[in-house]
This record gives C-alpha cells, structure tokens and sequence, in this order.
C-alpha cells in the first residue's frame, strides 16, 4: 500500500521521488514549508520509509540534511526517526489506516514547521513530551486530571467491560454516576485494544507519581 500511494503523489509533492533500497520502499527529498501565501520559507531533506504496520502506523521519516540533533529534546529517536506525535496520538489517528498525502500534510509538514520554529526561537510553538511522558501527558490531559491513580482505575475498567448503562455507577469507582464521570474518556479510550491499553499502563504505574 505504500508503494502504492508512493507511487501516486508526485503531482502533490514533486519534491518527493519514490525509489526501493533492498526491496524497501522508500520517498526521498525536500518537505518544502511555504507560507499562507505561498511563499517559500524553508525545506527539509529527508527519507520517508515504510514500516511493517503501514497504514496502521505512520511511516518512519528521517531527516537526512542534518540540521536536526538526534536526541530526544528535538524529538528524534535515537535511530534518528522523527517522533511526530505520541504513541496514543499516533495510534488513534491511524485507527482507520491513513495515506501518504493526508500524513505529509497534516503530520509531516506541522512537524517540520515546529522545527523551523525551534530552531529560530529556541523552542517548540506546540510541544508535547517524548516518550511515556508524552504517554501520561495525553491521557492528564483526556482526563482533565493529574491523578495517575484515577486514570488507571479508568483504563482497566474500559479494557475489562462492556460499554456501561449511561445511569450506572462509574467503572473506576469516582462514586458518580458514568455519564457524569468517565463516559468522554470511554468513548476514546475505547478505541484503543486491550494490548494498547496494557501498554498504556505499564507506562503510567511505573510513574513515581502512580499512588
């Protein structure tokens, strides 16, 4: 399927040229940052490549002029793939499958823009945590809570239930009723699999703030 939509995109993004390196299809050159108006600002070199999970997982994207520092507070892993967003973010987006053209431009080009901001400003204009920290983060902020307790309880409870009576008392346990409580976060956390939501724990209980 990448190959596919590799193949199909070069009136979107002639920057872009398809090509395989050891049977792996890959996309090579310039993510071009244009203004509102069109205006050239900047471009990035880089190397998009498919992964096994394609379209159920964004591609790997590596930018190979660089200008970036592979490390983790400029958001690449340290095999120099970008981190676009976090893990839960990415999962959902990609729930459906996703294409090539809806990914450069709706992930790629932001994150590349976010760059150019740093890189002029020093900092990130939209930054969210690496790693499992960017995991906790997204759910504190699903949950409007910082209570690592309370959004286990609520996590195990989507993962071992059906879809509760709206009147019922809340799964995790609040005391209030589900439609009062946790009935938001059902429906988005609901979307994920019981293996993406034991991942998901693993990472929160293993906070020192998890009490």
């Amino acid at each position: 399927m990448f190959r596919e939509q590799a193949l199909l995109i070069s009136d979107d993004f002639p920057e872009l040229v398809f090509c395989e390196e050891n049977g792996k299809p890959l996309l090579k050159g310039q993510i071009i940052l244009n203004d509102s108006d069109g205006k050239f600002i900047d471009q990035y070199e880089v190397t998009i490549e498919a992964v096994e999970m394609y379209p159920f997982r964004f591609p790997y994207v590596y930018e190979t002029g660089g200008r970036l520092p592979i490390n983790v507070d400029w958001h690449l892993f340290s095999d120099g793939h970008c981190c676009i967003k976090t893990i839960p973010e990415e999962y959902l987006l990609c729930k459906s499958g996703i294409n090539l053209k809806w990914f450069i431009e709706s992930q790629l080009i932001p994150y590349f823009f976010n760059q150019k901001h740093r890189e002029i400003h020093g900092y990130y204009l939209n930054e969210r945590p690496h790693g499992g920290q960017g995991v906790i983060e997204f759910f504190e902020e699903l949950y409007g809570s910082d209570n690592l307790m309370h959004i286990g309880k609520s996590l195990l409870g989507v993962r071992s239930i059906g879809t509760p009576n709206r009147v019922s008392l809340c799964f995790c346990n609040s005391g209030l009723k589900y439609r009062k409580c946790c009935r938001p976060q059902f429906e988005t956390v609901s979307q994920f699999t019981a293996e993406e939501i034991n991942f998901f724990l693993k990472i929160i209980t293993k906070s020192p703030r998890f009490n």
